[in-house]
This record gives structure tokens, sequence and C-alpha cells, in this order.
């Protein structure tokens, strides 16, 4: 799977565990459980991508990060719809996170043995 398929599978099942559907509604409970889900996939995703399947600009997405303990504190329900879309996002984010660093990680070590061997060998030219 592809990480944009990845981050709409996540957002989808966060939807879903919540009862939202993704639009431009500005009912105050429809905010907040897009809120929520926003802040639940912000460990693992950039704004950009968050405010596209949420269909907002990535600048609501900084100000619900900017406001987000406040929420928690707050907002009468948001903490339970907060951890509820951090379960679904989590179960699908997660491992494709873990996935992606490893592989980041191997072609930087690979990287890394190729240079190695690259001046283990002009040093071994030099030396002879």
């Amino acid at each position: 799977m592809k990480r944009k398929e990845v981050v709409s599978l996540a957002a989808e099942r966060a939807c879903d565990a919540l009862g939202f559907k993704p639009g431009k509604s500005r009912i105050h409970r429809t905010v907040k459980k897009r809120m929520a889900i926003a802040m639940a996939m912000n460990p693992y995703c950039d704004q950009y991508e968050i405010g596209e399947v949420l269909h907002r600009h990535r600048s609501c997405i900084y100000h619900y990060l900017k406001n987000h303990d406040n929420y928690m504190e707050h907002w009468d329900g948001y903490k339970e719809m907060y951890h509820i879309a951090q379960i679904a996002v989590t179960d699908v984010l997660a491992d494709f996170d873990v996935k992606e660093k490893i592989a980041l990680l191997e072609g930087q070590i690979t990287k890394l043995v190729l240079a190695r061997d690259e001046i283990k060998k002009q040093f071994e030219g030099a030396t002879s």
C-alpha cells in the first residue's frame, strides 16, 4: 500500500469510529470530531496530508494543533473523541510508520557501507 492510501484508510477508520463524514460542516460537534481526528493523525502525518483527507487547508490543521491542549482540558467530550480516533489511527499508521522508518534507515546504511568501501579502497591504494 502507498502512503496516501494508508493515510486515507486511517482517516476513514477514525471517521467511522466517531460517526463523522469529512466535509465543510461547521456544526460544533462535527468540528470537534474533525479536530480530534486531525490531532490523532498528527504524529504520523504532515498537515497537508491531514488537510487533504479531512477536506481542510493545512492552516486549519495548524490551528487545531495549536489549540489541542486547551480543547483536551475544556471541551466536553473532546478528550474521549480524541482517544477513540487515536486508537483507530494508530492501528493503521503505527506499523506503516515503523516500516517507512526501517526502509529509510536501510537505505542510509547501504549508502554508508558503499562510502566506507570506497574510502577503504582509496586508502589501500594510497598505502600500497
